[in-house]
């Protein structure tokens, strides 16, 4: 099979021998005119105007000399000016379609590369905003609580409802609900009934009471039936 190049220069030399064979003729080449006015059309179609636009202006300029010379019954002048328009524009067709390749080309390596570029920023947006989810999520370490200071009482002032029992009972005073006997005794100054405390009284909580004594101050708790055991 014959290239696209050799198969138009093949068909230039037809036309061309054909230009020749009837150069001594002396009738009016309206043939030669038909065929060269097809070939400045296709290369108009093809976009030679701004594609090959040396070529395409030198074809329609001789088509326009050899129409006026036509015009002035000189046939063989006009089938010279003819072939000449005739390679013009065949060379401008060449030229528009070589030109348009290349321009398809360029398009594709430049879609290519903002496709690429595309993907490149994507990847990156995407890197980001991977790097921002790990820093805004916060760790939550669970420490162990400190167990709240107490402070031992030595005084405490009576709320309402409370008895001997319930300030026992109180880790600020003993934690341990059996030992108000030790705060009966420390107060029996002001307090008459161990069943009968009031609010506002100030009592002592004694601090200087050994395990013994706080012992015998259960067991006197336990026997008593002043308070639930």
């Amino acid at each position: 099979m014959l290239r696209k190049q050799e198969f138009i220069f093949l068909r230039l030399f037809l036309l061309a021998l054909f230009f020749l064979l009837v150069t001594g003729c002396a009738k009016r080449p309206q043939v030669e005119l038909e065929i060269v006015r097809a070939e400045v059309t296709k290369a108009y179609t093809h976009g030679a105007k701004s594609l090959a636009a040396e070529d395409y202006a030198a074809a329609t300029a001789a088509l326009k000399k050899a129409e006026d010379l036509v015009y002035q019954e000189q046939y063989g002048q006009a089938r010279e000016i003819l072939n000449q328009a005739l390679l013009s524009a065949a060379k401008a067709v060449e030229m528009a379609q070589i030109k348009a390749q290349e321009l398809e080309s360029q398009r594709l390596r430049e879609k290519k590369v903002r496709a690429a570029k595309h993907k490149k920023a994507h990847a990156v947006v995407k890197a980001k905003r991977k790097v921002v989810v790990k820093k805004s999520r916060v760790v939550v370490v669970k420490r162990p609580s400190k167990k709240p200071v107490i402070v031992l009482r030595d005084r405490v002032t009576v709320s309402v409802g409370e008895t001997l029992f319930s300030l026992s009972s109180r880790r600020d005073i003993y934690g341990e609900p059996l030992l108000w006997p030790l705060i009966y005794k420390a107060n029996r100054d002001q307090i008459k009934d161990p069943q009968q405390i009031f609010e506002g009284q100030v009592l002592i909580i004694p601090r200087d009471k050994d395990e013994r004594e706080k012992e015998s101050a259960r067991k006197e708790a336990r026997e008593s039936e002043l308070f639930p055991r």
